[in-house]
C-alpha cells in the first residue's frame, strides 16, 4: 500500500487539498437538501478513490464517475486516468451515489458510505449485452 494511502498518514497533493478546501466551504445546494454528516459540527471535506477495471482486470481509462448526494445533486466529477485510477471529494463523511459510465461498459450505480479519511473503492465494470434484433 502506498505511503500517502495508510490510515493517519494521508498526504494530499496541493491541487486536491485546495479543491477539498473549496467543497468544503462551497454552499450545498437548497437548505432544505439533507446534508450527508449526521454530526452538527464543521464539515471536514475527504475523499473516495480506486480503480476502474473490466472483467478481466484491465484498467478502464477514461470512465466517467460521479458522485451524488442521496438526493441526487452532483457534487464531483472526474474521468478515470489510463491505469483505471480515480479520486472524487466529498463535502463530509457520510452516504453518496456513485454513477460510472465507459462506453462498452453497462453503467453503474452503487450506493457508497465515505468515512472521514480517505475511502478506497474499487470498481469493476461489466461489459455492454447487444440485444439481438430479429
Amino acid at each position: 500500500m502506498e505511503a500517502w494511502a495508510r490510515k493517519g498518514a494521508v498526504r494530499l497533493p496541493g491541487w486536491l487539498d485546495r479543491r477539498l478546501s473549496r467543497v468544503a466551504t462551497e454552499p450545498r445546494g437548497k437548505a432544505s437538501e439533507p446534508t450527508p454528516s449526521p454530526s452538527t459540527g464543521p464539515v471536514h471535506a475527504t475523499v473516495v478513490h480506486g480503480f476502474v477495471r473490466s472483467p478481466e482486470g484491465e484498467p478502464v481509462g477514461s470512465a466517467t464517475l460521479t458522485l451524488l448526494t442521496p438526493a441526487g445533486h452532483q457534487l464531483d466529477r472526474v474521468e478515470s486516468l489510463a491505469d483505471g485510477s480515480y479520486i472524487l471529494a466529498a463535502p463530509a463523511a457520510g452516504p453518496y451515489l456513485l454513477l460510472t459510465t465507459s462506453p462498452g461498459y453497462e453503467p453503474w450505480t452503487h450506493r457508497i458510505t465515505i468515512g472521514p479519511e480517505a475511502t478506497v473503492h474499487d470498481l469493476t465494470l461489466t461489459e455492454e449485452t447487444v440485444d439481438a434484433v430479429n
